[in-house]
């Protein structure tokens, strides 16, 4: 198995419908997104096809991941999950299949003030990689955990995306020690389209 390294890159681009990195993400119109999460990509799925090789991913439409991060960013007063394998309401995954045939708006999430909270948007430049590659990726090895596989109930689950501790332009987001994120899908679930039932943990060496 490879894994499909994630390479962020600040642009200029209007990234509207297309792969990106923090910034708003863009859902079809009156979808109902989590706004007590952390808005982390959303990844065109036509633009990883030709790095999956095991074809584990879907091929069309847009993935988008939420999770309850902004402690990491340094924001102390906010929540974060306490226990090692977050529930659900911690972390979310949403798969929008048809792009194509409906309308689709830019969420922008803001504060008490009115004012946009969220991260500029990146560029994502995807490339194939080895299946126990550090950074940001989608499939593979999770790249720091320090053992063979996770604990029950998840032993076997698939890594859907690894989100690596980093310095940004304005701020710094640390998951315990520059630790990494790992967000996990039952294989069924993943085969099946059903991304509804995911969890995550940190893991840091």
């Amino acid at each position: 198995m490879n894994s499909i390294k994630i390479i962020t890159k600040k642009t200029d681009e209007d990234l509207f419908m297309q792969s990106k990195w923090w910034g708003n993400p863009d859902m079809p119109v009156n979808y109902e997104v989590p706004d007590d999460l952390t808005f982390i990509c959303q990844i065109r799925c036509d633009e990883i096809a030709e790095f999956d090789d095991e074809n584990l991913l879907p091929h069309k439409g847009m993935l988008y991941f939420f999770a309850a991060i902004d402690y990491y960013f340094g924001n102390f007063d906010s929540y974060y999950p306490k226990d090692f394998y977050w529930n659900n309401d911690d972390v979310k995954v949403f798969y929008v299949e048809d792009i194509d045939n409906q309308t689709f708006e830019q969420v922008v999430f803001v504060d008490d003030d009115g004012k946009p909270i969220a991260m500029k948007e990146m560029k994502i430049i995807f490339s194939k990689a080895d299946a126990m590659c550090d950074g940001n990726k989608m499939l593979g090895v999770p790249y720091n955990r320090e053992w063979e596989d996770w604990d029950e109930p998840y032993n076997g689950w698939t890594e859907l995306l690894q989100v690596d501790s980093d310095d940004y332009e304005d701020c710094t987001l640390n998951f315990i020690d520059w630790g990494m994120l790992h967000i996990l899908i039952n294989p069924k679930d993943l085969k099946d389209r059903d991304f509804n039932k995911v969890t995550s943990c940190i893991c840091s060496t």
